[in-house]
């Protein structure tokens, strides 16, 4: 348990799929390289400790140490039987639906498999067991994109890398406000509940802009990036409809198209947190606005 460790994650973008994922539908992912969470151990004799830096440094803290607690509690161990000092970097934000929960659920695992606790087959099993500390019952949509830092279509668990036949401009923006999962996973189960055939409504339609925006990205010509944008803006409709799309994000999303956007959606859980928009080539983009990278 005590051995020198180091590794790094990224963040992820989900570019359609989101909820229905967990009620088996299908979902693409895309990495977000700019975007890393970095952890290191460095055995020494004392007890464990802990330091945090990075821009969401402050925002991982808690975090981390629920984690870690978790995993130990998980594996029949105790924090005393660690000696020495994590070094963890966090350049995710939290709460934003970049991931930052499924980085540190991977990043962890990691270090619990190199230190023999967990078997290297149970990366991705106990990484989802970890984020379930998160999401209650994670679909490990989350999980599977931070372990394979490509882009992927996933579906039950299984997931297989996603074929691109050109590149879309796509941009990241936040739009000031924070989206707490477990929130709304609740308040799209509380729709379902009181609704179901409506729910299934919207579930398959998120399902048919997966399927939509996964031919697009395949097709080559002139109208993949109307296609896609179709698929996109289809995507927008169902957080609308969940009741996820309100307040800042929606006025964010409405900016964006203003200033010539083809396509927006709230990525990860929504009511907050990170949009995601699609541009022309040639489109130019608002000043007024701070935009991340996806690759």
């Amino acid at each position: 348990m005590n051995r020198e460790f180091s590794t790094v994650t990224t963040a992820k973008c989900i570019l359609a799929g989101e909820h229905a994922v967990i009620r088996g539908g299908p979902a693409l992912v895309f990495p977000v390289r700019g975007c890393t969470l970095s952890l290191q151990f460095k055995p020494a004799h004392g007890e464990c400790g802990a330091e945090f830096s990075g821009t969401y440094s402050d925002d991982i803290h808690l975090l981390f140490w629920s984690v870690l607690e978790h995993g130990l509690e998980l594996t029949q161990h105790q924090l005393n039987e660690i000696q020495g000092k994590f070094i963890l970097v966090n350049n995710i934000p939290v709460g934003a639906g970049l991931g930052a929960s499924a980085a540190l659920c991977v990043a962890l695992t990691r270090w619990f498999i190199a230190s023999g606790i967990v078997p290297a087959s149970d990366l991705f099993s106990f990484a989802k067991r970890l984020e379930d500390l998160f999401h209650h019952k994670s679909s490990g949509l989350d999980i599977a994109a931070v372990m394979a830092n490509s882009a992927l279509r996933f579906q039950q668990g299984e997931s297989k890398p996603l074929e691109l036949s050109w590149k879309p401009r796509w941009k990241l923006s936040y739009s000031e406000q924070i989206g707490m999962t477990s929130h709304c996973v609740k308040k799209v189960n509380e729709l379902i509940q009181r609704d179901p055939i409506l729910g299934q409504q919207i579930d398959q339609r998120m399902i048919d802009a997966v399927n939509q925006a996964s031919i697009a990205l395949e097709q080559q010509g002139p109208s993949a990036l109307d296609h896609l944008a179709n698929a996109i803006n289809q995507t927008r409709t169902c957080f609308h409809q969940w009741g996820l799309a309100g307040g800042r994000i929606e006025t964010h999303m409405n900016e964006l198209l203003r200033h010539g956007a083809l396509a927006v959606k709230p990525t990860g859980s929504g009511d907050g947190g990170y949009v995601l928009s699609l541009w022309a080539p040639d489109a130019k983009l608002p000043n007024s606005i701070q935009f991340v990278e996806l690759d």
